[in-house]
């Protein structure tokens, strides 16, 4: 897969996350929902830092949003700071098998819970999280990690990598040339789509 078009397959997966993440949804579906992309870009783009550079385009695409509040940020970056590292350390070699992916469905959004946290109480404080203390803190990770741990475990992360493997031996062997077009189209559809909302 050529420079170009895995750069604008990171965007499209990228956006589509991002385009979820306009919804007025609970936040423990959007974290289930932000796992299934992650592993479905890792299933189909296996390279070191890709989940990092998703996550960066969701956080810009973030800013679309008529709620948006910068611990956004900082809780799409814990998502995907927190699977890169069980992806392309801890699970390395064998990071999309079964018994893995429900082990990494849980424990990203579990280790997600404490980089978010520490990122709004100490590295950003957040007036909102600060003044909150413990309680919130327990709150959030009673009502919001523990959910989407077992969504994205037992869900959302065996169907991402489940889609990602589907994808992976799809085959455009006329229409190759058209692809980076299609991609890009949707990541502009996407983008539009989401200007128009915030409209």
């Amino acid at each position: 897969m050529k420079r170009v078009e895995l750069f604008l397959l990171i965007l499209v997966i990228g956006s589509l996350w991002g385009f979820f993440e306009m919804l007025q949804l609970p936040v423990f579906i959007l974290c289930a929902v932000g796992l299934f992309f992650l592993v479905l870009g890792r299933r189909v783009i296996d390279i070191p830092g890709s989940s990092i550079l998703i996550g960066l385009l969701v956080c810009f695409y973030k800013t679309y949003s008529d709620h948006f509040f910068v611990c956004q940020w900082a809780g799409v970056m814990a998502l995907a700071v927190s699977f890169e590292l069980f992806t392309s350390l801890i699970f390395k070699e064998n990071w999309y098998t079964r018994f893995n992916l429900v082990l990494i469905g849980i424990l990203t959004n579990i280790s997600a819970l404490f980089v978010f946290t520490a990122s709004v109480n100490f590295i950003f404080p957040e007036p909102y999280w600060v003044s909150g203390g413990i309680e919130r803190v327990l709150n959030y990770a009673l009502y919001t990690s523990l959910p989407a741990a077992f969504i994205s475990g037992l869900i959302t992360a065996p169907m991402g990598n489940l889609a990602g493997s589907k994808f992976s031996q799809l085959n455009f062997p006329m229409q190759r040339k058209l692809v980076p077009g299609i991609y890009l189209i949707a990541s502009l559809f996407l983008w539009i789509a989401a200007s128009i909302n915030k409209i």
